[in-house]
């Protein structure tokens, strides 16, 4: 299931992976994060601003593009290191107990187990000494794909150091590469004689006259060198790496993000969903093409037969894994080749990922147009410009006489041949009907008993390599080259012109899950959440977005269409612009570390609540009065002790 675990488990003697010696991997990599702060800026959102930002857009050709110019047009707020508490814009969310309060303890408790305790349960391997076995019922798949992601970026255990060589392993070297003095006095030695390096002829040259001769390869009696060889020594390692996180899988990330996030959204009736993968930021009239998230978290619908028929709701969620390791600087990369984006353009995808995810949550309530209408150019041209067909194009709509392999004399036979073939066809058929004129039903069906043969089928159209009973086909006295059944359909079919097919996935039900209308008090905001995730870490991003900024950005409505357009007020934050992007990053919580990794799915946890504030009965708001009744309790009699 997990290449970890594989390894793992093929470790012989009872040994795992990381008490064996093996070569050395890759060094492994510094952590590094983005942390570009876009400048802000604060154009209006007319009609001119727009096509200057998608002017802008399509001058993009590599990464490198990305200018603060830019995220200027975009309006971008960031702010950085935001508690997850206040990523919630309603206060009875921000602290525990939240609903389903039971469930969540009981996989915080699940997450707190030790990180090898957990890699042995996962890999079936008996627990350590002097501990207990751990119980892993709703993270068991998170801590298997953390036991995979540790083999790339858990360095705690990396013991690099030199062992004797075996000669298989180093072989000794070849004479070859000695001076042919050293060649000759090497023939008349023992074999445990031998001289390593230049160093140690230096030495043996400063010894004497006659170890001189000796080298020189004049023997001399009495007088043998015998220099004391050096062992070998080759790098070894012993510790929990295969490789450095560069060489990672790119899914062994997305899969530990997701299955973390499956803890806590199942419990609220969601499910992860792979998005359509047509799907683009759309921005004018321009498609940006690197926008993308990995996948998202939708609602399953109330209804059954939505359900049964695999319909989800939403995107409530979205979730995008970086495959980058270096943001800021190229070190520590294995080779030119690897990847390396910079941090403008890191951003300048978060940023396109979560508009597209709030123009697909804005599509509530409205219907993907059906076909297009006689105005379209594909509606009234024809293909290709209508121009006429020559032979070797179209074999449907060829003549035979235009074959230009054809020679006047070949031609003038064919004619002949045609001529021939269709006067005797005449005269069979003229003769077969005189024939039928004279006979009555009784003299046919006697005809057939008496023969005692079955009727034969009737040839399909094109058996022996022509059209059935010798016809051919005829247009404007002309006719035409005979074309096989399948390849006509073929032909005909590709005659039909239709738009491309939608970018819209088919299976969604495109709602804004946790926002209110503003028949029921809503103000137009739209908050948009994205689990971002790169190293080993992940965050929890906010962008805050007006209904006029997303139909800005399909260039339906600007501000010279709607003059009296005035910002809204939120319970908060302070008086917020339509025009600006609000948004808001968490601290990165390591997924190693146990501490951090309850905070992070604490705030999954959070998040989850509000956004299904309005799905989840009733008695559930009961219970966690309860519990926040009863803790303040507690707490008011401890503060009466002390």
């Amino acid at each position: 299931m997990f290449s970890g675990g594989l390894w793992g488990a093929v470790a012989s003697g009872g040994l795992s992976l990381s008490e064996q010696e093996r070569n050395p991997p890759a060094k492994p990599i510094a952590l590094e994060f983005p942390g570009y702060i876009p400048p802000r800026g604060d154009s209006p959102l007319t009609r001119k601003h727009i096509e200057a930002l998608c002017k802008d857009l399509v001058s993009i050709r590599r990464p490198s593009d990305i200018q603060d110019s830019h995220f200027a047009h975009l309006n971008i707020d960031l702010e950085e290191d935001i508690s997850l508490a206040e990523l919630v814009p309603e206060k009875h969310f921000e602290s525990r107990p939240f609903l389903y309060d039971a469930d969540l303890t009981a996989m915080l408790n699940e997450l707190e187990v030790d990180n090898e305790d957990a890699y042995r349960e996962i890999l079936r391997l008996p627990p350590l000494e002097g501990r207990k076995k751990p119980r892993l019922a709703y993270s068991r798949n998170f801590f298997g794909s953390l036991e995979d992601m540790s083999r790339y970026w858990d360095d705690s255990r990396d013991q690099y150091y030199e062992v004797e060589a075996n000669e298989a392993d180093h072989p000794a070297t070849k004479p070859s590469i000695l001076r042919p003095s050293i060649l000759t006095a090497q023939a008349g030695k023992d074999e445990d004689t031998e001289i390593n390096d230049v160093a140690a002829q230096q030495r043996a040259l400063e010894t004497g006259p006659d170890t001189t001769a000796s080298i020189s390869g004049i023997p001399s009696e009495g007088h043998t060198i015998k220099v004391p060889t050096r062992p070998k020594l080759k790098p070894v390692y012993k510790g929990h790496r295969l490789g450095n996180g560069e060489q990672m899988n790119p899914g062994t990330r997305v899969g530990a993000v997701r299955n973390l996030l499956k803890m806590a959204v199942h419990k609220f009736t969601c499910r992860d969903y792979e998005v359509n993968p047509r799907e683009r930021l759309r921005i004018g009239n321009v498609n940006l093409p690197s926008t993308y998230y990995n996948f998202c978290v939708t609602k399953l619908p109330a209804e059954m037969k939505l359900a049964r028929a695999r319909m989800v709701e939403g995107p409530l969620m979205a979730v995008h894994c970086r495959n980058e390791v270096r943001f800021k600087s190229r070190d520590d990369l294995l080779g030119p080749a690897s990847d390396f984006v910079g941090e403008k353009y890191d951003l300048f995808r978060e940023v396109a990922g979560m508009l597209m995810v709030a123009q697909q949550r804005a599509r509530e309530g409205r219907k993907l147009s059906a076909e297009p209408g006689e105005h379209q150019w594909w509606a009234i041209k024809p293909r290709w410009g209508g121009g006429e067909t020559r032979w070797g194009q179209l074999a449907n709509e060829v003549y035979e006489d235009d074959d230009p392999s054809w020679s006047p004399e070949e031609r003038r036979l064919q004619m002949e041949k045609r001529k021939k073939e269709e006067e005797e066809r005449q005269q069979a058929e003229a003769a077969s009907l005189a024939n039928l004129e004279h006979l009555q039903p009784e003299d046919l069906m006697s005809r057939q008993l008496a023969s005692g043969e079955r009727p034969k089928k009737k040839k399909r159209s094109g058996e022996n390599g022509g059209p059935s009973n010798g016809k051919a086909e005829y247009r404007e006295g002309r006719r035409l080259m005979y074309t096989q059944p399948v390849r006509r359909k073929w032909y005909q079919e590709w005659l039909k012109i239709r738009p491309n097919g939608p970018t819209w996935d088919e299976k969604i039900i495109y709602k804004r899950v946790g926002m209110r209308s503003r028949e029921h008090g809503g103000d137009g905001w739209d908050n948009i959440y994205m689990v971002s995730a790169v190293n080993h870490h992940a965050c929890i991003l906010r962008l805050c977005v007006h209904d006029d900024y997303l139909q800005w950005l399909e260039m339906e409505q600007t501000k010279e269409d709607h003059p009296e357009q005035q910002a809204h007020d939120s319970p908060c934050e302070n008086t917020r612009h339509e025009h600006i992007l609000y948004m808001r990053r968490s601290h990165w919580y390591d997924l190693f570390d146990a501490q951090q990794r309850k905070e992070f799915l604490v705030g999954i946890w959070r998040i989850m609540c509000w956004l299904n504030r309005d799905e989840v009965p009733p008695g559930e708001y009961e219970k966690m009065e309860q519990l926040r009744r009863d803790q303040e309790k507690d707490d008011g009699d401890h503060k009466m002790e002390v």
